[in-house]
C-alpha cells in the first residue's frame, strides 16, 4: 500500500494481461484487431513479445509504441477514480419484431422510467434525449434532441423519445427489434435550474418519481408504474 492506492506485484499484472486478446487493449477496434491478426497477434502477450520495429511499422510510430507499453503494463495517463457517466440509458430487445405502436409506446415509457431512475440514483439530469430503434432487417438509426432544460424526469424523457420515435421517418407500422432511451449531456441536479411549465405545482413530478424510487428499492422493481405498463394479468391480481 502506498500512499493510499494498492500496488500489485508487476509479474501478477502481466500474469492477468498477456492471455487477454488483443482486443482487451485500449485503443484496439475492429480495424486495429484486423492489422494485428494478420501479423498473427491474437493475445496481449502476443503484442508485448513482437518486435517494436515490427508495431510501428503496421500501425504507425506513436500507436505502436503505444499499444507495446501498454501490453507492458505501462500507461502514463492518469487515474481518474470516479469519471463521470457520459450517458445513462436501457434498451429492449423484443423476442419477435413489433409493429405496433402502442407497444413501442410502452416500451419506451418503460425504458424513460428505467433511465430516469437510474439519472436520479447517480445525481445526474441530462441535457439530451436519444433513442434508438432497429429495424428487423438490422438497420439501426437514433434521433436526439436538446432539452430546453436539463432533466432527471420520466415524463419528459418519455414525451421526447416518443416524438424523436413519431418524427423518425419511419413508417408508423415498422416492424422493430430493438428500442433504446439514452440520456447524455450530463450534469449535476444540484446545479440544475428548474423551470416549471404552466400548471405544474413546484416539485410535483420530481417528488412523485423520487417516492417511486422509494417503493422500487424496498419491494422491486415493478411495485409500481404508470398505468399504461400495468398488464391485464397484473390487474387480475
Amino acid at each position: 500500500m502506498q500512499d493510499g492506492l494498492l500496488v500489485v506485484p508487476r509479474d501478477r499484472v502481466l500474469g492477468f494481461l498477456h492471455p487477454l486478446p488483443v482486443a482487451a487493449l485500449w485503443g484496439v477496434g475492429a480495424r486495429t484487431g484486423e492489422v494485428l491478426a494478420r501479423l498473427g497477434l491474437r493475445t496481449v502477450g502476443d503484442i508485448a513479445h513482437a518486435p517494436l520495429a515490427t508495431l510501428q511499422q503496421a500501425l504507425g510510430p506513436a500507436a505502436g509504441s503505444h499499444l507495446a507499453a501498454l501490453a507492458w503494463g505501462r500507461d502514463g495517463r492518469p487515474v481518474t477514480p470516479h469519471a463521470p457517466d457520459k450517458s445513462i440509458g436501457a434498451e429492449e430487445t423484443f423476442s419477435a419484431d413489433v409493429s405496433d405502436p402502442d407497444v413501442i409506446r410502452r416500451e419506451l415509457l418503460r425504458l424513460s422510467e428505467r433511465t430516469a431512475r437510474s439519472l436520479r440514483e447517480s445525481g445526474w439530469v441530462a441535457r439530451t434525449v436519444t433513442v434508438k430503434l432497429r429495424l428487423a432487417n438490422f438497420t439501426t438509426i437514433t434521433r436526439s434532441r436538446t432539452l430546453a432544460e436539463p432533466t432527471d424526469l420520466a415524463r419528459k424523457i418519455y414525451a421526447t423519445a416518443c416524438a424523436l420515435h413519431e418524427g423518425s421517418g419511419l413508417d408508423p407500422h415498422a416492424r422493430l427489434r430493438l428500442v433504446g432511451v439514452r440520456a447524455t449531456g450530463l450534469g449535476p441536479a444540484s446545479s440544475a435550474a428548474t423551470q416549471l411549465a404552466f400548471g405544474d405545482r413546484p416539485s410535483g413530478w420530481r417528488e412523485a418519481e423520487r417516492a417511486m424510487d422509494r417503493i422500487t428499492q424496498r419491494f422491486g422493481t415493478g411495485a409500481v408504474r404508470p398505468a399504461a405498463l400495468v398488464t391485464k394479468d397484473d390487474a387480475e391480481l
